[in-house]
C-alpha cells in the first residue's frame, strides 16, 4: 500500500481501491470535541495498479519525499499532481464507458450479419446513448489535466502558464538562466498532443472552427464508428484517439515533472548525485507500475 498526505486528508492506495482518510484534527480543526472519530471512504474504484494513479501521482509524489527544492512549494506541486491524476481518471472513465457501449454495438452488428436494410431503409441505426456527453466530458477533463500540469511547471520554474498555453510557457522558460533545455525539448515533444486537446476543447464553444462529434453513421459504403473532428479537418475515430490522448498526457505529466524536479535539486554533499532511473517496462512492479525513480547514486571521485 501507499500512503500520501494531502491538505485535509490522507490518500491510501491499495492495488484495486483508493481510500481517503481524515483524522479528527481535519474533521474538527478547532478541537471542539474530544471524541471526534477518524473517517474514511472509498474515493476511487482503482488503486495503485492503475497506470494513471501509479505514474501521474504516486511515483511523482513519492519522488518529492525528503527533497529540498530550490524553487517551488512541494505541497502545491503534490496537489497539482493529484488534480492531474483525478482529471485523467475522469478521462479514463469516459473512455471506458464509451468503449463498453461501442463494443456492444459492434458485437450486435456482427451477430446480425450487418446492418439490416428493408426497402432501402435502415431502421434503428445503432447509437451510443451518451456519446456527446462523455466525449465532451473527456475533452474538458483533458484540458483541465493540462492546466494542472502547467501548475506543476509554474511552481518549478517560477513562470505563469495560464489556460494551458504552453507555447507562452516556452517563451518564459527561454528567459531563465540557465535555460532548462530538457524541459523545452519535452514541451516540443508533446506539442501535438497539447494542441489537439486545446483545439477540441476551445472549438466546442468558440469560432471560427467547430468541434463536431458524430455517433455511428452511414456512408455510401459502410457504417462508420463514432468520430470527431475540428471542422473543416477530417474526422477521426473517437475511441482510439481517446486512448492515445490519455497515454500522451500520462507521459507528459510524468516526464515534465521529473525534468522540473531535477532542475530544482541542489547537488547532495559528498560523492553522490541525484539521478532519474527509468525502469524497463518488463521490470515494472505489477502492482504499481511506476516508470521512474529519483535516487541518490554514488559518483566516483575519479
Amino acid at each position: 500500500m501507499h500512503f500520501i498526505g494531502l491538505p485535509g486528508f490522507m490518500e491510501i492506495y491499495k492495488i484495486d481501491r483508493t481510500f481517503q482518510a481524515q483524522a479528527p484534527e481535519n474533521i474538527d480543526p478547532a478541537r471542539t470535541r474530544p471524541d471526534v472519530p477518524w473517517a474514511w471512504r472509498v474515493s476511487d474504484d482503482v488503486g495503485c495498479l492503475n497506470p494513471i494513479v501509479a505514474r501521474v501521482f504516486i511515483q511523482c509524489a513519492e519522488a518529492l519525499n525528503n527533497k529540498k527544492l530550490r524553487r517551488g512549494d512541494a505541497e502545491r506541486i503534490k496537489q497539482a499532481l493529484h488534480a492531474t491524476k483525478t482529471e485523467l481518471r475522469n478521462c479514463e472513465k469516459s473512455f471506458r464507458r464509451l468503449a463498453v457501449e461501442n463494443d456492444k454495438i459492434v458485437q450486435s452488428i456482427k451477430e446480425a450479419g450487418g446492418i439490416h436494410i428493408e426497402k432501402r431503409v435502415v431502421n434503428d441505426l445503432p447509437q451510443i446513448a451518451n456519446l456527446t456527453d462523455d466525449a465532451t466530458l473527456f475533452i474538458a477533463c483533458a484540458k483541465r489535466a493540462l492546466q494542472h500540469i502547467a501548475e506543476v511547471l509554474n511552481e518549478f520554474y517560477g513562470i505563469t502558464i495560464s489556460n494551458a498555453r504552453f507555447d507562452k510557457g516556452k517563451t518564459q522558460l527561454k528567459t531563465l538562466t540557465p535555460t532548462p533545455q530538457g524541459q523545452l525539448d519535452i514541451l516540443d515533444l508533446f506539442t501535438a498532443t497539447i494542441e489537439r486537446v486545446l483545439n477540441l476543447r476551445n472549438f466546442l464553444d468558440h469560432t471560427p472552427k467547430k468541434t463536431i462529434i458524430e455517433n455511428f453513421h452511414l456512408t455510401a459504403t459502410a457504417i462508420q464508428p463514432p468520430m470527431w473532428r475540428v471542422d473543416p479537418e477530417p474526422a477521426v475515430p473517437i475511441l482510439p484517439e481517446m486512448r492515445d490522448t490519455i497515454g500522451g498526457l500520462v507521459g507528459f505529466a510524468e516526464i515534465s515533472f521529473f525534468h522540473g524536479l531535477m532542475d530544482n535539486l541542489d547537488p547532495p554533499p559528498g560523492p553522490f548525485a541525484y539521478v532519474i532511473q527509468e525502469i524497463p517496462e518488463a521490470d515494472w512492479d505489477k502492482n504499481c507500475p511506476i516508470r521512474f525513480r529519483c535516487e541518490l547514486q554514488f559518483v566516483s571521485a575519479t
